[in-house]
């Protein structure tokens, strides 16, 4: 009987963790109108930052077309007075795929002259880990399939561990 005990308290610690367990989210910049100048709707990006969390290891994708625009990475200071000039790192083909690998702001403006200035950038706050929500105009889109290998790995060690586990127990003399 007490086999059973140590193996079921086993279970419960290894599947502990297994809700906390998420897969990063893709955000299309700009949705179906993608990365432009938004001469129509010049909140399309500041409205996307605030309707849209954030959370680490999310992507952020520029969908535009090269040799027309890109994307650039900003210091606050830069983006503000969108001197695209300083740019941190440069993408200037399309699609750029972004990975959000810390907390905190990021700036982003497309450097084509003038583009910045006519509102073509986006300033988003990015938080911690957990599930990420999508915005009511956001279609949802499949991950790409490296993302799917965090999850994979995080069901087939448990799985492994029980197995073993299983076995000494029940098979031990």
């Amino acid at each position: 009987m007490a086999n059973v005990e140590i193996l079921f308290l086993l279970v419960a610690a290894i599947l502990m963790p297994l809700p906390y367990i998420t897969e990063a989210a893709e955000h299309v910049v700009g949705g179906a109108s993608g990365w432009i100048i938004p001469l129509d709707n010049p909140s399309l990006y500041s409205s996307f930052a605030a309707t849209t969390t954030f959370r680490v290891n999310d992507t952020l994708v520029f969908k535009f077309k090269t040799g027309v625009h890109n994307v650039v990475t900003l210091s606050q200071k830069h983006f503000e007075s969108c001197n695209v000039s300083d740019a941190m790192e440069s993408f200037n083909t399309s699609p750029a795929i972004i990975t959000l690998n810390r907390t905190g702001e990021f700036y982003f403006a497309c450097a084509f002259p003038s583009h910045c200035s006519l509102g073509q950038k986006l300033s988003i706050n990015v938080i911690a880990g957990g599930s990420s929500s999508l915005t009511p105009s956001e279609a949802p889109s499949p991950p790409p399939p490296h993302s799917r290998a965090p999850t994979l790995f995080a069901v087939t060690v448990p799985v492994l561990l029980m197995a073993v586990a299983t076995n000494l127990l029940f098979h031990s003399n």
